[in-house]
């Protein structure tokens, strides 16, 4: 396992990963939501990370973005906020997802943030459990409903009940 892990690269999101990050059709409905994302990253809001296979191709993604103080997620300080993190399920625990969050603790410190925020679904066990173990805790319930123009052009609205973890760095 380490012997592939040692072959993922993990760089930048460039533009065009944006029609692979939507994983053979799975997550098109992101489209605009991702064009955004990189749009963001040019102007240095937001870092999107891609982690890519030789024999696989893109097998994994992060998206960290700097945000500063709000009443919902953090009153008093900046954070990093880690959205669509996302591992394709025959490669998780290999690694890859650790060494993808320690890249994001990293990439805070290095940015003088000291707080990592992410949203994880309720229903998402296994993600609950990999987010403790890697020393996140809940600290608020997030009712999980936002919206967004899908790649037809629709107003979607998704909600999907999270509990909202943290961890300091």
């Amino acid at each position: 396992m380490k012997d592939w892990l040692d072959r993922v690269n993990v760089r930048k999101m460039r533009e065009t990963d944006l029609p692979l990050i939507e994983w053979e059709g799975e997550y098109a409905r992101y489209r605009k939501v991702y064009q955004e994302v990189y749009r963001n990253q040019r102007l240095g809001v937001t870092t999107a990370l891609i982690a890519e296979s030789p024999e696989d191709g893109i097998v994994a993604q992060i998206f960290l973005t700097k945000k500063p103080p709000n009443e919902i997620f953090s009153p008093e300080e900046r954070y990093l906020f880690i959205s669509s993190f996302r591992v394709k399920e025959p490669f998780r625990k290999r690694g890859l997802g650790s060494l993808l969050l320690k890249m994001a603790e990293l990439f805070a410190k290095k940015e003088g943030l000291r707080l990592l925020i992410l949203n994880c679904a309720q229903s998402n066990r296994e993600g609950l459990a990999f987010y403790k173990n890697a020393g996140f805790e809940g600290y608020r319930i997030d009712d999980g409903k936002w919206r967004y123009i899908d790649h037809e052009g629709n107003v979607r609205e998704e909600c999907e009940p999270a509990f909202s973890m943290r961890k300091r760095v």
